[in-house]
């Protein structure tokens, strides 16, 4: 999943072995590489082009990670496009339930509270 002009030479002629030996391997690397652009550039709009590429051309297991984003569509669109993220509220949310379930049994409030105000965000 390493960019191309970060491998050795020795490494990018053993993956053009590995590739040459595997064409689905070769499809699912470029659909793979396609997307993580997408995503990292913000390029939702494209979304649809590297769909419809990855269900007519793509391997089993990348068809379906197509179809499992059908699946909310929109927000998946907006998610690689906006500059607005959720993540840092889901990281606090995700730090409430561990600490919870850390408490397991004797997670009362006053316990819970000192643990959620004494952790850095």
């Amino acid at each position: 999943m390493r960019r191309p002009d970060t491998l050795t030479d020795g490494q990018h002629d053993q993956l053009n072995r590995i590739l040459a030996a595997c064409p689905d391997l070769a499809t699912a690397r470029d659909l793979a590489h396609e997307f993580s652009a997408i995503a990292r550039e913000r390029r939702g709009h494209d979304l649809t082009g590297w769909m419809t590429r990855a269900l007519d051309q793509g391997p089993s297991p990348i068809q379906g990670f197509a179809c499992f984003l059908r699946n909310d569509w929109a927000a998946v669109v907006n998610g690689l496009t906006l500059r607005w993220s959720s993540g840092a509220l889901e990281g606090q949310v995700t730090r409430t339930k561990l600490n919870k379930r850390r408490s397991y049994g004797r997670a009362s409030f006053s316990l819970l509270r000192p643990l959620v105000l004494a952790q850095p965000p």
